[in-house]
């Protein structure tokens, strides 16, 4: 079945504020939960892996069950594309230029498993 390229990058577009609409009520939560409270660092940490977990395992899932074929392909690529928008958002903020860290690679990686998981699911 051929699918209409243009329709297919507005869903993903859609999909990838879905998914930013998320992670922001999750970090509004975490937000909450440090300033009433002094949490470990360790639960602050978590909290926003649990942010790039879900949002990108919903939008893959969500993508897979759209696409219909390929479908953890398709999640993997929306997982990329979650954290290159977040990569370059941070890039363009912070103004670095310096080496890629260890959380970084991390990120990716739990972005891109995310949503290949959640496209094998969809």
């Amino acid at each position: 079945m051929k699918k209409n390229i243009g329709g297919i990058i507005g869903y993903i577009i859609r999909l990838l504020l879905v998914g930013y609409i998320i992670s922001g009520v999750i970090l509004l939560v975490l937000a909450l939960m440090m300033w009433k409270g002094n949490p470990a660092a360790g639960i602050i940490s978590g909290g926003l892996l649990f942010a790039y977990l879900i949002s990108c395992f919903t939008g893959g899932l969500l993508l897979g069950k759209k696409m219909g074929v390929r479908k953890y392909l398709w999640g993997l690529l929306f997982g990329l594309l979650y954290f290159a928008v977040i990569f370059a958002v941070s890039m363009i903020v912070r103004n670095i230029t310096g080496s890629v860290s260890d959380n970084i690679v991390t990120v990716m990686l739990l972005c891109i498993a995310g949503g290949m998981l959640g496209g094998m699911l969809g």
